[in-house]
């Protein structure tokens, strides 16, 4: 067992807590939008996933069966475009749906601030599950690598090619989850301002667009991860979340220029 393996499994689950909750918090002195819009955000992923995560768990694997036929590749891309058009019009609409019906009847208001709060709760809280599934991961690292766990461990050749794969682990595994839960989180932001615009400005076709962008993320790191590896899909992610990042600074100043008009 490394200790240096396990200290960034620590650090990295623990970031995953404290960077969103440490965002909120900025949001709230900076801007003073409530940490209900965060919480607000956060129960709302949940209550999305509790529809989508079961759906893509039945229908990701018939799928690929299903499309194999045309060739490895050809699965993967079907399977990729599907997976992020379904995290791209569950969250998306859910967005939506919240901002039109949910925020009226709490007395929210639809404003550029709390935008961003919502956005900073949503990919938040889903930084704070993957953290708690980086700690389940840190769990198995240290039992599979600790003397005689072996004697637990079922000989099943797919078993065992995870346990290699846990034993050969190095701090430079982990950290590029960490960075990618960040640039999400910026994702999440971008996309809550603009599906917030588009019922600001009652315009659906930015909702329409917050969807294909969401697919089109999505689609390229289920697709990159499996053809290219983790590296260039994180540069791919880190290309997305710079211009996710360019938006949040444009819908901005457009939003407040709109409010002070």
């Amino acid at each position: 067992m490394d200790p240096l393996v396990v200290a960034t499994f620590a650090v990295v689950a623990l970031l995953e807590i404290i960077v969103p909750l440490a965002l909120g918090y900025w949001i709230v002195k900076k801007f003073g939008a409530p940490w209900q819009v965060f919480v607000l955000g956060a129960l709302s992923f949940i209550a999305v996933q509790v529809v989508h995560t079961p759906l893509v768990l039945v229908t990701q694997a018939p799928l690929y069966l299903a499309v194999l036929p045309m060739g490895t590749m050809a699965a993967v891309a079907v399977l990729a475009v599907y997976l992020g058009l379904l995290a791209g019009l569950f969250e998306e609409v859910g967005r939506y749906l919240v901002y039109r019906y949910f925020f009226p009847r709490r007395e929210i208001s639809l404003a550029r601030e709390n935008g961003l709060q919502f956005g900073a709760g949503w990919g938040g809280v889903e930084s704070m599950i993957v953290a708690l599934l980086v700690l389940s991961s840190m769990v198995s690292y240290i039992v599979v690598t600790s003397n005689g766990s072996m004697l637990f461990i079922p000989g099943d050749p797919a078993v065992q090619a995870q346990v290699e794969a846990l034993r050969a682990l190095t701090p430079l595994d982990i950290l590029p989850g960490l960075a990618e839960r960040m640039m999400t989180i910026v994702l999440h932001i971008a996309w809550s301002l603009m599906v917030l615009a588009a019922v600001v400005y009652g315009r659906k076709a930015l909702l329409a667009l917050a969807v294909i962008w969401h697919t089109a993320v999505d689609a390229a790191a289920v697709y990159l991860v499996e053809m290219q590896g983790l590296l260039v899909t994180e540069a791919v992610i880190f290309v997305f979340a710079v211009l996710g990042f360019a938006y949040i600074l444009w819908e901005w100043r457009r939003m407040g220029a709109r409010a002070a008009s």
